[in-house]
């Protein structure tokens, strides 16, 4: 066999295998797992865990959105802006660069002065370190109540009955010790925006 022909024959394996696997991986195992997941009850999550109101899909759960309006609880700080035409991922900026200092501090002086608590108050670090992602969807409880005084003024909902809605998406440890508490800003927000439109505090 000529080298010619065994570069020809390298190549031909290469290309059939590459696309035996794309096939495989890119399209039969994933529509293997979705029906696998519907037939055991959880289409819900294989579908991507979409929230849907009145027939329109709205949001998903495992993926933030920018509720920027005061009367939300506001997310985690997003690189991208929650925008997915940016992509995805966290800040570049390492944590010891001045610019990355100097951004974290003007936006933990904007929390505080737009969440009318007292100054030197410590503002959970969830609040102010960009996610990894750049869509993360939770935030951490200590960030939700720091939120609660600004939520409360802008909504004029008591302050327990936020923390009563904060409780119910917050989610805890598996078996008391495996993972971490947090809770989802997205099903938060849909939540009290359904409460606000139910009261005509907005249209």
């Amino acid at each position: 066999m000529s080298e010619r022909q065994k570069l020809t024959s390298h190549l031909r394996a290469v290309v059939v295998m590459s696309l035996l696997f794309f096939v495989l991986l890119g399209f039969a195992y994933p529509g293997f797992v979705g029906v696998v997941a519907h037939g055991i009850g959880l289409g819900y999550q294989a579908d991507g865990s979409l929230i849907s109101q009145n027939g329109t899909v709205i949001a998903s759960k495992f993926i933030g959105e920018n509720f920027s309006a005061p009367y939300y609880f506001w997310p985690r700080v997003s690189s991208v802006g929650y925008n997915s035409s940016n992509g995805s991922g966290g800040s570049a900026l390492g944590i010891a660069t001045q610019q990355f200092y100097n951004q974290t501090k003007n936006y933990t002086e904007f929390l505080i002065r737009t969440g009318m608590v007292p100054n030197g108050t410590q503002v959970p670090a969830n609040g102010v370190e960009p996610s990894a992602s750049g869509f993360d969807p939770d935030i951490s409880v200590g960030f939700a109540d720091f939120q609660l005084t600004r939520v409360a003024f802008y909504t004029h909902l008591n302050v327990s009955y936020l923390q009563k809605l904060v409780g119910e998406y917050t989610t805890y440890p598996l078996f008391g010790f495996i993972g971490s508490t947090y809770v989802n800003v997205v099903t938060l927000d849909i939540a009290l925006h359904n409460v606000l439109l139910s009261k005509g505090m907005i249209t």
